[in-house]
């Protein structure tokens, strides 16, 4: 199908023009590159994620009418609910409860000194509300898999919205097209937690632990890889997938089944790309094409927060990827 079934004099070329297409690394735009830093105190200091936060009490005023044409004003608190504020604007985070601890940026990231040597640093940034989450990306050594350079990157975060400690993301890049692959995978988790401590043995062993968990998720990929890459999956095969997960619907207004071609369209520009032309037929093709497509997806509308968009899929683990990728591998 195409847009020739429709009346294109009624849908205009804007609402069906996508933006934010470009194959950049999901951080671009957000965080300051920050891989001349040797240390996470330059990192910290050149991405601006120096500022510090603290616990406010949440109360206001409120005024009370009385029997007697009166006002009185009353102060109400709320003892077990805090608000988070940065210091350097003064301005709300978000609402914590009592026993939330802050953990200053400088401290949540510390152990990243103990990486240096082996990792390096490439971004740093904060995003959300006022800088709720801030992050830093780390890579190791480039991979080969299948013939392509994977660049291994580490997804440090922290937050001051309490919605959760220290986290650390294995996030690969293939260099070729920026698209970022994270996979779900039984062998080797994704996703970690690190418990933070002011003591160097600790701050030691976060980074061994880190290290050799991605050392352990590069080889689960690429051993997926090599399988997907002899698995076979027409063309006709994705094609039909594509259409059946985001073809239009005959409820829908026209210039929604219009966006819905456009973003056929899209994926199956990811699908033809040069760069996996050594992979037709493959469940591998198929795969990364999807990949891509999720890690730069497109909008409809050009706003400020579009620029959020990848980096928010990747924190939630790339969910379209590994639906399709885990319907692909079963069938």
């Amino acid at each position: 199908m195409g847009f020739a079934q429709y009346d294109v004099n009624k849908i205009e070329a804007k609402d069906v023009k996508m933006v934010g297409t470009d194959r950049v690394p999901y951080f671009s735009g957000i965080g300051k590159d920050v891989n001349k830093a040797t240390s996470v105190e330059t990192a910290i200091s050149l991405s601006g994620l120096d500022f510090q936060v603290k616990k406010m009490p949440i109360a206001f005023i409120s005024e009370v009418p009385t029997t007697i044409d009166t006002v009185v004003k009353t102060y109400v608190d709320f003892p077990d609910q805090y608000a988070t504020v940065r210091t350097d604007t003064m301005k709300g985070i978000g609402i914590v409860g009592k026993n939330y601890e802050i953990l200053q940026n400088a401290e949540a990231f510390d152990f990243l000194d103990s990486m240096v040597g082996e990792a390096k640093f490439e971004t740093a940034g904060s995003y959300g509300h006022e800088g709720a989450k801030s992050f830093i990306t780390m890579s190791t050594e480039p991979m080969q898999i299948m013939g392509d350079e994977f660049k291994p990157y580490i997804l440090f975060t922290n937050s001051f919205d309490g919605s959760g400690c220290v986290k650390v993301m294995f996030t690969p890049i293939r260099v070729f097209c920026s698209n970022c692959l994270v996979r779900a995978i039984k062998a080797a988790e994704n996703k970690i937690s690190i418990r933070h401590s002011s003591t160097l043995k600790t701050r030691l062993e976060n980074a061994k632990y880190v290290l050799l968990e991605n050392t352990k998720y590069m080889d689960a990929i690429k051993a997926e890889a090599e399988k997907q890459a002899i698995t076979p999956y027409s063309t006709e095969n994705f094609r039909a997938l594509v259409q059946e997960l985001f073809g239009p619907k005959e409820d829908e207004s026209k210039i929604m089944q219009a966006r819905a071609e456009a973003l056929i369209e899209a994926i199956m520009a990811c699908y033809n790309q040069q760069d996996l032309q050594n992979f037709n037929n493959t469940a591998y093709k198929a795969i990364q094409a999807i990949a891509d497509f999720e890690s730069h997806r497109p909008a409809f509308r050009d706003t400020k927060t579009l620029m959020y968009k990848n980096i928010g899929n990747i924190m939630q683990g790339m969910p379209l990827t590994n639906q399709i990728a885990n319907r692909i591998m079963a069938a």
